[in-house]
């Protein structure tokens, strides 16, 4: 059976984020592959001397956290490698999703007659596992919690969000109805009050 196998280059996946973010907020893809990779960064410090195979045959959103592990491990393994299923060579890691969140609520106000930013959270669990390729023995299991916040435009939303994945393309908090409804309703009832106070005198 061919096995499918892809060996991770340094450098690649953090270059392209810096590069995206100088001209605007990351997209979903990349706060997913970057707050990953920031986790898994924090969660194993150490250098360990064997390769690495991060097993997976999944895409979508699954594919994001493959990539976001082997950019959070470059450099704490001899190499590491993706494959479509175990190897007899180094370590297999294997990945759980148990949770994922990612969506937007009202953000900061930005004053009278101003929308509020949107805020962009994610929150994702997950499980990693990692076996000895030579007999499968189970050498360490992990939880991971992965996080992300910060703010952007509303008229950003339509750019962050994937086209391909409905997980990273969730609907901002109101419409852009109540966008001017709401400035329109204070500036109503402050005319409304100074139409009494002259009226009453």
């Amino acid at each position: 059976m061919r096995k499918n196998r892809l060996f991770v280059g340094g450098g690649c996946l953090l270059a392209l984020s810096i590069s995206t973010a100088s001209a605007g907020p990351i997209s979903n893809e990349q706060v997913v592959i970057s707050a990953t990779a920031r986790a898994i960064d924090t969660l194993y410090t150490r250098v360990t001397p064997r390769d690495l195979n991060i097993i997976s045959d999944s895409g979508g959103l699954d594919k994001l956290i493959l990539y976001g592990i082997s950019e959070g491990l470059r450099g704490k393994f001899d190499r590491i490698m993706i494959a479509t299923s175990p190897e007899t060579t180094g370590y297999n890691l294997y990945f759980d999703m148990l949770g994922f969140d990612l969506g937007y609520r009202a953000g900061s106000s930005r004053g009278f007659l101003k929308g509020r930013m949107i805020r962009r959270e994610l929150q994702c669990e997950l499980r990693i596992n990692i076996r000895d390729g030579r007999d499968g023995a189970l050498r360490e299991t992990k939880n991971l919690g992965v996080g992300y916040i910060d703010e952007i435009e509303r008229s950003d939303v339509s750019f962050v969000n994937s086209r391909e994945i409905p997980e990273l393309a969730p609907e901002p908090p109101g419409s852009s109805w109540s966008r001017y409804a709401e400035p329109s309703l204070v500036v109503a009832s402050v005319g409304a009050l100074v139409y009494l106070f002259f009226a009453n005198r």
